[in-house]
């Protein structure tokens, strides 16, 4: 009967992976224009009520935020960054850590993840496993002069997309 058991919870282990959970965990955000203690409140608690947000921490000599999300939740950068044009302000840059499970990417390939797909612009090939800083290349997401250098490759990657799929879709680089 041993036997049997044994030779039973072996091949769960052999015919059934164990796959670990992918999530994001936190963003960095530069946020453009805070300039007192009052601008930084009102982005931190825009930012923390959002549902998935565990905490949020601004930084007013760098004009950074931080933001831890909670376990097991479902993540909208775009809420993240809504939540800083809200509060009156706007956004820099936008990087999010990822966890991956060895994960190869290169150049347009789209992967995803709890309702929405992400699309890789201009990476070198790799391996991603573990965590991984993305970089938000969308409109709001980053400085005017920044965008502009990644429009190209945007509109050329969003050619053919419905506005449904256009709602879903992250442009992210490495």
């Amino acid at each position: 009967m041993i036997s049997f058991f044994f030779r039973f919870i072996l091949g769960l282990f052999c015919f059934f992976p164990v796959v670990s959970k992918a999530q994001f965990v936190s963003a960095t955000l530069g946020i453009n224009g805070l300039t007192c203690s009052m601008c930084s409140f009102a982005v931190q608690s825009e930012m923390e009520r959002l549902p998935f947000v565990e905490k949020a921490t601004l930084n007013l000599n760098t004009n950074i935020a931080e933001v831890l999300f909670k376990t097991d939740q479902k993540v909208d950068v775009r809420q993240v960054v809504a939540a800083v044009y809200k509060a009156g302000f706007s956004v820099g840059y936008t990087e999010a850590i990822f966890i991956f499970d060895q994960q190869t990417v290169s150049d347009q390939f789209v992967f995803y993840y709890e309702g929405f797909n992400y699309q890789f612009l201009k990476p070198a090939q790799e391996i991603l496993n573990g965590k991984t800083t993305l970089k938000f290349l969308d409109k709001k997401f980053l400085r005017k002069k920044a965008y502009n250098f990644w429009a190209p490759f945007i509109k050329e990657s969003s050619r053919g997309k419905t506005k449904a799929d256009l709602k879903t879709l992250y442009h992210v680089t490495l």
